[in-house]
């Protein structure tokens, strides 16, 4: 049986039985698939260090003739992001970037532009001088947009005013979008509130070139609000907590 080949980034590995383990992967060609790597806990050369959460790595896999997991042959470590796992706030947003992309996509459904996303943000993170909060930001708005939830951040969902003196704006994930305070009076229940400032950066976020996004900078405020508003989002549109953002200090 010919073996396929794959660019793709480790999303999860499990152990299964007393030498398998089960690793899920985002590859360019064939998006999020399951494999199981054969001896992988035993292996002394095939697998060693290589099936290590947030690796990059070349997979050479097949259909499995007696299960329905494809099987993992071989795989060639590209870039293994060791410092990912040297320092606990980059290992938490990593661990957040693999978490997204496992829950937000299908099995086989391939995106290449999700993809080299998703490379660009674990290179990001190991750049000397990294802001981990903004580039979790910076990735998760990016990641929307490719996915087809883009926020509506360009005025009030119902009188399409952004920026008037003394209005408050809360972000509705129900509606997808910003309610002023003259069209909402009142609070409502799952809605964030934002400032004019955070809005304005989270909508230049979405417009500009992924290669410019460090020329924009977000206060500690902005910061808190943005990351309070994806989490929001994030648990309302997948009906279920990602756990990576209860560790995201």
């Amino acid at each position: 049986m010919s073996l396929q080949k794959s660019l793709a980034i480790v999303l999860q590995v499990k152990d299964h039985g007393d030498s398998d383990k089960i690793v899920t992967l985002y590859t360019l060609e064939h998006g999020k698939i399951a494999l199981i790597a054969k001896g992988a806990k035993r292996s002394k050369k095939r697998f060693v260090n290589k099936l290590e959460l947030f690796s990059l790595l070349a997979i050479y896999f097949a259909p499995s003739r007696h299960s329905s997991l494809m099987r993992l042959d071989q795989a060639d470590l590209l870039n293994p992001f060791p410092r990912l796992r040297e320092n606990y706030e980059l290992y938490i947003a990593a661990s957040l970037f693999c978490e997204l992309v496992l829950h937000w996509t299908r099995e086989h459904d391939s995106d290449e532009e999700l993809f080299r996303l998703l490379v660009w943000a674990l290179e990001c993170l190991v750049m000397e001088g990294v802001v981990v909060k903004r580039a979790v930001i910076f990735f998760h708005i990016k990641m929307l947009d490719i996915l087809g939830y883009r926020p509506d951040l360009t005025g009030c969902l119902d009188c399409r005013i952004l920026g008037v003196s003394g209005f408050l704006y809360r972000f509705s994930p129900l509606r997808n979008g910003l309610v002023c305070s003259r069209c909402e009076p009142q609070a409502m229940a799952n809605s964030q509130l934002l400032s004019i400032q955070t809005i304005q950066l989270l909508r230049r976020a979405q417009d500009i070139e992924q290669g410019k996004l460090e020329r924009l900078h977000f206060s500690l405020a902005a910061t808190g609000e943005a990351i309070a508003l994806l989490k929001r989002y994030d648990n309302h549109l997948l009906q279920r907590e990602v756990q990576s953002w209860n560790f995201l200090g």
